[in-house]
């Protein structure tokens, strides 16, 4: 089956003018990354397959949220695709879909417990949009956090033990080297 048509820029563009998705480079706009891809839900919760099939939609990753419209005009309007809530993307899993072999440049992306399938145009729109969607669905780092940058995001302590010690063992003909973490 053929590729998606191409994804308008996120930049202002001529009505001549065709280009690809790409991220977003004014500091102005919260929005991180806007296009259309070819979108396939496959999984509603853990166990409840979805029967949609292949749409176009226009997806817009804002902040940690992934929305999805009929096409940029509805987007500008906020007419979501179908009433859909946007998607959170804290926490989330995208990769490419090395799985599924009926079509190119497939990536999937778990969040909120559904499984999406989505398709780019090509392998660069593929990997730009994997890019934003794991830096969107990255925890942000808070104000002591950032200050602080031996603490580790997790919050666990993550400590060696207060000595080590290499000891050194020979047998005939033979060096080893024992590594130990508590002294004798």
């Amino acid at each position: 089956e053929p590729s998606p048509t191409p994804s308008p820029s996120l930049a202002k563009k001529n009505k001549n003018s065709q280009s690809s998705t790409l991220p977003l480079k004014s500091q102005d706009s919260p929005v991180q990354m806007e296009g259309l891809l070819h979108r396939k839900h496959e999984w509603e919760g853990h166990s409840k397959k979805a029967s949609n099939s292949w749409h176009n939609v226009y997806c817009v990753i804002c902040h940690q949220e992934m929305s999805f419209y009929k096409d940029s005009k509805a987007a500008a309007q906020g007419a979501a695709y179908h009433n859909q809530p946007p998607l959170n993307l804290k926490d989330a899993s995208c990769d490419i879909a090395s799985d599924y072999k009926k079509k190119k440049h497939v990536f999937k992306l778990v969040a909120d417990g559904n499984e999406y399938l989505f398709q780019a145009k090509d392998e660069d729109e593929m990997s730009s949009w994997i890019q934003v969607i794991l830096n969107a669905a990255a925890p942000e780092l808070t104000d002591t956090q950032s200050s602080h940058p031996s603490t580790p995001v997790s919050g666990r302590a993550q400590t060696l033990p207060a000595t080590i010690t290499l000891t050194t063992e020979s047998s005939p003909g033979k060096k080893e080297k024992r590594f130990s973490l508590f002294s004798k």
